[in-house]
């Protein structure tokens, strides 16, 4: 029967999309979509940081934003909760466990990440030159299994990011950090960073939850490798209980957590649930307090009852197929621009939402970003306007010119969820094949491997959605899945010319004169694409009205990995 269900559903889909479904333009930022829709993903509010104002002081502490939080109890959350390991400089999928650990500084998790606050670090200070960031570090901190934290500990993680040993497997972040020369202690309690440029998103990307900071002896007794340790100590509000594989992740609260007023609860149980719609039933029949992202129609349904909250929090990820640019006829930029043009984003939208999740086209960066083009102004350029028309007349001549004016064959990989190789994928299929008269075979892989996949180049079109952003900067996106050879780079784009645009805005710190590089980063993307984006994406959040002190409806993007000042009113 469920077999029956998904080929219906995709037949109705794909009749949609032949037929040029009409796009549906995003609900006003804080506007509910219609009763019985397709919750359509709003366009995030412009997000305004002051990262460098002065910090709030030594004697500043983290609390949930409502007065007289209770206290006891556990947050039950449900969504996908499967780490390989827990060495989270090396990846290991654990999204919460950062929970357990403590960074320098951190996005403030109790007015929804639209501020960065101390953590590790009660205050800092840049120098004249903007080179030097000296932070004073917090007193009377110690980890979970007893040892002292000081700034020994802070230089040891640092380094070992900035310069791993050969045998760790650290990129991303390292990448991230790829603006600092040195990490040094002038005494216990102090660090500097000392940079090779200035960098005006530099506390952005201290603030991300993977920069958390290990033991210097823990990392020194291990060879630096923690992927064998079964749970590294840390500092954080919650310690580490059980982790059930495929099941659950099971926290309790830290008692002698530095900052005394948190956590408020007694612990926090993640349920590993892969599926969508799981994820919402899980949260309206009781069984979890929290999803993040469930499905469209358990989050329609959350609406309609009174003891639930919804909302919708920007993401920072998207929805994407990766091209392999070494593989004939996609190394050639007018074979990717005809891609670029001719395929309708909105029509596969709202071909894989009611069984995904909302997004919303997107021009290479986060909509929730202050430098993204507004997104009135992008419905209206080519290859994101909803009139195909001039578009795909456009495309179809860039293929001749490029060689291929009758199409040609290729392979569309896919996920094998039936959301991605049931819906999205054929979507983009038949769209390519009506439009550009490319056609091909859909090949299916296992989730856990797509970054064997990518990394073998064993693909020609994957729906992987591996473009996403750690900060709204753009620098560290652009720079990690787009400059030629990058760790990140999937797609094995090599643009000298966008190259030396991502120099040229290393070394660009007035925001005016960064606003006119990025323009012109985005422009340069849209001439010569590495893959197809089809749009950022907006998660479904549903929650118990019980659950309180996470500032669930102004969430600046969906982040819920943190949950110190979560209590719950029950």
């Amino acid at each position: 029967m469920k077999q029956t269900w998904w080929k219906v559903f995709l037949l109705v889909a794909l009749v949609a999309i032949i037929a040029g479904c009409a796009p549906t333009a995003p609900a006003a930022p804080g506007q509910a979509a219609g009763e019985g829709a397709a919750p359509a993903a709003t366009v995030p509010p412009v997000i305004e940081l002051d990262t460098d104002a002065a910090p709030m002081g030594a004697d500043w502490m983290m609390t949930a934003s409502e007065e007289n939080p209770k206290r006891g109890g556990t947050l039950i959350t449900a969504w996908g909760m499967a780490p390989t390991h827990f060495d989270m400089h090396q990846g290991g999928g654990c999204a919460g466990c950062a929970m357990m650990y403590n960074g320098l500084i951190m996005w403030n998790v109790a007015d929804g990440y639209h501020t960065i606050v101390p953590a590790l670090a009660t205050e800092w200070s840049l120098s004249d030159d903007q080179l030097v960031y000296t932070f004073k570090l917090r007193e009377g901190v110690t980890f979970q299994d007893g040892s002292e934290f000081n700034a020994d500990d802070v230089v040891a993680t640092f380094n070992r990011i900035i310069s791993p040993p050969d045998n760790l497997s650290i990129s991303g972040i390292r990448e991230q950090l790829s603006m600092v020369a040195s990490v040094t202690a002038p005494d216990p309690m102090t660090v500097e960073f000392t940079l090779s440029q200035p960098t005006p998103f530099f506390l952005e990307v201290l603030a991300g939850d993977s920069m958390v900071v290990y033991s210097a002896e823990e990392l020194e007794a291990n060879d630096f490798d923690l992927r064998g340790v079964t749970v590294p100590t840390g500092t954080g509000p919650f310690k580490f209980v059980e982790y059930l594989q495929g099941e659950k992740l099971v926290l309790e609260a830290n008692t002698d957590y530095w900052n005394a007023e948190l956590p408020y609860v007694d612990g926090v149980e993640m349920l590993h649930v892969p599926a969508w719609p799981d994820r919402g039933t899980a949260v309206l029949t009781g069984q979890a307090d929290l999803t993040f992202n469930g499905s469209v129609d358990t989050w329609l349904e959350a609406q309609s009852r009174p003891e639930m909250v919804t909302a919708q929090a920007p993401c920072l990820n998207s929805h994407m197929i990766a091209i392999n640019n070494e593989h004939p006829p996609f190394d050639n930029p007018l074979v990717r621009r005809a891609i670029h043009l001719a395929i309708d984003r909105q029509a596969i939208i709202d071909a894989f939402t009611p069984v995904w999740e909302p997004a919303f086209v997107s021009r290479w960066l986060p909509a929730a970003s202050p430098w993204a083009t507004p997104q009135e102004e992008v419905l209206q350029m080519p290859g994101y306007r909803p009139d195909k028309t001039e578009d795909i007349e456009t495309a179809r001549q860039l293929l001749a010119d490029a060689g291929f004016p009758d199409g040609f064959e290729t392979t569309f990989t896919a996920w094998t969820e039936a959301s991605s190789s049931e819906v999205a994928v054929p979507a983009f299929a038949e769209l390519m094949r009506t439009a550009l008269n490319i056609t091909g075979e859909i090949q299916v892989v296992e989730r856990p491997r797509t970054n064997d996949v990518l990394s073998a180049g064993d693909f020609d079109l994957f729906k992987a959605d591996i473009y996403a952003s750690p900060i709204l900067d753009p620098y560290p996106l652009w720079n990690l899945y787009l400059r030629t050879g990058a760790s990140q780079n999937w797609s094995k784009y090599s643009n000298p010319d966008f190259d030396a645009l991502l120099d040229e805005l290393a070394l660009e710190n007035e925001p005016g004169a960064r606003q006119e590089i990025i323009n012109r980063g985005l422009d340069m993307l849209d001439e010569n694409p590495p893959f197809f984006l089809i749009g950022f994406c907006a998660h479904s959040v549903i929650a118990n009205q019980a659950v309180k002190g996470l500032s669930i409806e102004n969430r600046a993007w969906s982040k819920f990995d943190r949950f110190e000042t979560v209590w719950l009113d029950r």
